[in-house]
Order: structure tokens, then C-alpha cells, then sequence
């Protein structure tokens, strides 16, 4: 019984002769100081890359560089042609009158220039001017070895303003009707003379013809005389 009152506390005797349990008896009695428990923490991880992230980056930027190349490659050419387009073409230019001028497979020879006329041609299928024509008097040679075609609709006159004027054509061909023509096929060592009309405005004065062999050619440029 003692040891049963030392498992489950002390036992007291009543006036009986009874054992009586003490009221503490049922009470648990600590086993030592509260401890409190703080929750786990684990260490802080840190990320590391994966190889394969890694690769990526190495391929985007070898796709940066690649397209860099592409974009500087592509300029530098842009450039080449652009220089090329934009170099300006060499003109021959002669002040030799009326010594013959060679442009190319032609030699030209301004003999006379002629302003004033308000038509040309036959009655009733005549050429009027919406200004004047002016006639240039020209005399080719084909210095070439085989037969060649003069161009007339190739030539220009130009004022002392540097405005350009064309080839009336259907005016041309009445003024040369005759044969050999100058609008003709030229055998080789052949000269023609002929007229090529300009319509221009009556109050213009013409310094100048730009004469030549052909879209191949870059052209002669040879002062007028004064017209007559």
C-alpha cells in the first residue's frame, strides 16, 4: 500500500482507521521549467542557374551578334550603290566652232541656227510652234566601221538659264525629207547634213546644243552662234 501511496501521492488516515488520499494526490506535478519550442528555420537556399539557362544566353547573344554583322553589312552595301548611282557623269565639253566635234562613233559640225520660224512642212499638214522653232544646222559623220542610225530625239539646245529643250520630231521629219537623211541609217565615213527643230518660247536665247552619239555616250556640249 505505501507503495502505492508514493505512485499515486500521500495517503492520510482518517478517524476510521481509513486511508484517505490526499486532495493533492490527483494533482501532476511539473516535471521541470516550461520550455517553449520556436518553429524550424531552415538555411536560406540560393538559386543557381541551370546549365541549360546558361546555353541560352550564350545563344541569344550569338544571334545579337549575328544580326549586328547582318545590319553592317547590309549598310556598307546600300552605301556602295548609292555612291555609285550619285557619281555624277562626265561630259565632254568643246568650244571649238565650227571645227567638228567627235562624240563617240559621230562626229557633229554646227554650221548655222536659225530662230524665228512659227511652222513647218507642207500646207495643211504643217508644224506650228507653240513658241518658235529654231533651227540648228548639223552636219554628222559616222566615224565607225560598220552602218549607224543618229538618234535626233538624243539631241538638246539649252538657254543661258540651263532649261533644256527637246526635238520637235514630227517637225524634223519634213525638214528632212531628202536623201541621205539625216534621220537615216549612215554608212560608215558617210556625212549628212541636216535640221533639227526646237520649239522654244520666242523670248529665250539659246547658248548652247548638247549633241550625242547615243544613250551610251555621255554627250559633247558646243556653244551656238548667234541666231540669224
Amino acid at each position: 500500500m505505501r507503495r502505492v501511496a508514493a505512485l499515486f501521492g500521500r495517503v492520510d488516515p482518517s478517524m476510521d482507521g481509513q486511508r484517505v488520499r490526499s486532495p493533492d494526490a490527483n494533482r501532476i506535478r511539473p516535471l521541470g521549467d516550461t520550455v517553449t519550442y520556436a518553429p524550424h528555420r531552415s538555411a536560406p537556399t540560393r538559386e543557381v542557374p541551370s546549365y541549360e539557362d546558361g546555353t541560352d544566353v550564350h545563344r541569344w547573344r550569338t544571334r545579337l551578334w549575328v544580326a549586328g554583322g547582318v545590319a553592317i553589312s547590309t549598310a556598307l552595301v546600300a552605301f556602295g550603290v548609292w555612291a555609285v548611282v550619285t557619281t555624277p557623269e562626265t561630259v565632254m565639253v568643246t568650244a571649238a566652232e565650227p571645227d567638228d566635234s567627235p562624240v563617240g562613233i559621230f562626229d557633229f559640225d554646227v554650221t548655222a541656227l536659225r530662230c524665228g520660224t512659227t511652222s513647218v512642212g507642207p500646207e495643211g499638214l504643217e508644224q506650228k510652234a507653240a513658241g518658235q522653232f529654231c533651227l540648228l544646222d548639223l552636219r554628222v559623220t559616222n566615224n565607225s566601221g560598220e552602218p549607224e542610225v543618229f538618234v535626233s530625239g538624243e539631241q538638246r539646245v539649252q538657254d543661258t538659264n540651263g532649261v533644256a529643250y527637246a526635238v520637235a520630231e514630227e517637225a524634223a521629219v519634213f525638214l528632212n525629207d531628202q536623201s541621205p537623211s539625216l534621220l537615216g541609217e549612215l554608212d560608215p565615213g558617210e556625212t549628212v547634213t541636216g535640221v533639227l527643230p526646237f520649239d522654244v518660247p520666242s523670248d529665250v536665247h539659246l547658248s548652247e546644243a548638247v549633241l550625242t552619239g547615243g544613250m551610251s555616250t555621255p554627250g559633247v556640249r558646243v556653244k551656238l552662234p548667234d541666231p540669224r
